[in-house]
């Protein structure tokens, strides 16, 4: 019974035991340091990047790092290569602590620093090292800018070439670093003004850019068109993990509509033009292209940072879609065409103007000789016309006898005087009876002659002559048809002279 208590008792403190002997790993780290240097502008600087690992020997080693342009030019490195603006140093390791140096040109007076973007250190059994990432420091004082070259860059050989941006000069080169150029973008060949210059363009092929220099020295890629060879400031963003945006300075395509008015937006201290909406102050819109070469408008809200693509119909667009009917198209035509329209309109005033005054003139004159005429033959053109007078309408047969006997007397009265009515018949029948006198006789007579007013003539001359009495309604109603020519005064003429003939 004892021996089993003492064998629980020692498989217990076994079991006790052994949480107390559990394995410990260690994980590799590796440390990642830089020199601080100082210099001025113009020197040369070397900044040194050793890599330490606690866990033995380090295997491959790929480290790429990162540098402000506008301070420092990439010379020279030790296994680094410039690409995309970035340095990239790889080497194989072999030991546990591994040193690279990289040399620059200081180029602007200030301080700037160099990081790490990345790096992939593998221990001598393959594994992952975690490493410590650290940064150099680099200040630079005043110095002389007129040692600063360029080495280690390519070429066409074509000399500098002066240009013009937004009223400043700038120069175009070809002399620029590996280092210099943007991330997604190589090295091409542009033709320009018969001369092959060194550019850079993206994946694509649809985004150029050229180095220019300002008057400083300070260089910088700026958007080339290839269409009008002209440059202008260049600034891309980032607004997805594949698209990008490059601002445009050109505004020759733009049209928005009225209520947009433009503004300015600062971008890494370059400035572009931007459009603001009366009714939406918190955002703007901005005209950009992508990285495929396609332009369009941005809205972009300056509180969250954020672009997204819109679309805006400009005032012509949308008037031509409204007036798509007869009206609209008249208007539109109207609109089109108000300076020809206004100009035929005005020359066919005028026309009618002078036709107008021409008339005016003709009838002027005719008035003019009709006056003339009035008063060479005596005519009294302001005689009164006698007065009408006023007939009762009544109904029936009798009626309309009773208004034709008026009108037939309103007629006589109005347009006949007893005188000439006399004259007219006396002439019509003297010459009729003269003619038959002298068939009948063959000779002349000896007549007295005698002058007498037209009434008397007609008293005397044919008295007892039974033929008037014979004259039927009907002649008479002919007769006095005819209207006789009328005269507003008597003339010498209206006396004249009747011979009397003796028949005894």
């Amino acid at each position: 019974m004892k021996l089993m208590k003492k064998i629980s008792a020692i498989l217990l403190t076994l079991c006790l035991c052994i949480p107390c002997f559990s394995l410990v790993a260690h994980a590799a780290d590796g440390k990642i340091s830089f020199t601080d240097p100082e210099t001025a502008v113009g020197e040369m600087v070397e900044v040194k990047c050793v890599l330490r690992s606690s866990g033995g020997s380090m295997g491959d080693i790929e480290v790429q790092l990162a540098f402000d342009s506008e301070y420092l030019s990439f010379q020279s490195g030790d296994g680094v290569e410039a690409a995309d603006g970035s340095l990239t140093y790889k080497g194989d390791g072999g030991s546990s602590e591994i040193s690279f140096t990289v040399k620059f040109q200081a180029l602007k007076e200030g301080q700037t620093q160099i990081t790490v973007n990345s790096a992939s250190v593998a221990s001598g059994s393959g594994d992952s090292l975690t490493l410590t990432e650290g940064k150099s420091t680099v200040k630079i004082a005043e110095g002389d800018p007129s040692k600063i070259v360029q080495t280690e860059t390519t070429s066409t050989g074509a000399g500098d070439k002066e240009v013009e941006v937004n009223g400043e000069k700038y120069t175009l080169t070809d002399a620029f670093a590996d280092a210099d150029i943007p991330a997604g973008y190589s090295k091409t060949t542009v033709s320009l003004d018969g001369e092959d210059r060194q550019m850079v363009a993206n994946e694509s092929g649809a985004v150029t850019l050229g180095y220019l220099k300002d008057a400083e020295g300070t260089g910088d890629f700026f958007l080339y068109n290839t269409e009008n060879a002209t440059f202008s400031p260049y600034e891309e963003v980032s607004i997805s993990d594949t698209t990008s945006i490059i601002v445009l300075s050109d505004t020759s395509n733009v049209k928005l509509p009225k209520q947009y008015k433009e503004a300015k937006l600062t971008l890494n201290e370059k400035e572009f033009p931007v459009w603001q909406d009366s009714s939406k102050e918190d955002t703007y819109v901005i005209y950009a292209m992508n990285n495929n070469g396609e332009t369009g408008y941005y809205q972009y809200d300056p509180s969250e940072n954020t672009y997204q693509r819109v679309e805006i119909s400009s005032d012509d667009e949308d008037s031509s879609k409204k007036n798509t009917g007869i009206l609209g198209k008249i208007q539109n035509f109207i609109e089109k065409h108000l300076a020809l329209i206004v100009l035929v309109g005005g020359l066919g005033g005028i026309i009618i103007l002078v036709v107008l005054i021409v008339l005016g003139v003709k009838l002027h004159n005719r008035n003019a000789e009709l006056d003339e005429l009035y008063d060479e033959y005596g005519i009294d053109e302001e005689e009164d016309e006698p007065e009408e007078p006023v007939k009762e309408k009544k109904g029936g047969l009798f009626g309309k006898r009773k208004k034709d006997e008026d009108e037939f007397e309103a007629y006589e009265e109005s347009s006949f005087d007893e005188d000439d009515f006399e004259d007219d018949f006396e002439d019509d029948y003297e010459d009729e009876y003269e003619d038959d006198f002298e068939d009948d006789f063959g000779r002349e007579e000896r007549f007295d002659t005698v002058e007498l007013s037209s009434f008397e003539a007609d008293e005397d001359v044919f008295a007892g002559y039974d033929r008037r009495d014979e004259l039927t309604i009907d002649d008479l109603d002919d007769l006095l048809g005819e209207q006789p020519k009328k005269r507003g005064h008597i003339e010498a003429d209206d006396a004249f002279k009747v011979d009397f003939i003796d028949l005894d």
